[in-house]
């Protein structure tokens, strides 16, 4: 609400909540993109349909009790070869929840 005083105690400007709602706007298009590219990769990886590859996706998910959109940031940036070492790391809590063959370890040259 316009107006009403933030959790800091400070008043909300007329275009706080716009800029919020945008910000969150976007970065469900971040995590959908990511979802989407995961979600190829993997079918493609497994030889598998699409929807096996997104249930594939939401077992990790459950199973290791990190965000889809995490697993999918993850999986896509190993693949790229922009992953950090916290998204290594992150890759190693969560990899043996995925089928036998594991996931490749950045793009083959």
């Amino acid at each position: 609400m316009s107006g009403t005083s933030s959790t800091a105690g400070e008043p909300l400007l007329p275009g706080d909540d716009l800029r919020d709602e945008i910000a969150h706007l976007q970065e469900a298009v971040r995590s959908q993109r990511a979802i989407g590219m995961a979600i190829g990769m993997m079918s493609a990886t497994y030889a598998c349909s699409t929807e096996q590859a997104w249930r594939t996706l939401l077992r990790v998910s459950q199973d290791s009790n990190t965000k889809v959109r995490t697993v999918a940031r993850v999986l896509v940036a190993t693949h790229d070869g922009t992953a950090t070492p916290d998204d290594l790391a992150l890759l190693r809590s969560f990899q043996h929840h995925l089928p036998a063959s594991g996931w490749p370890h950045g793009p083959s040259a």
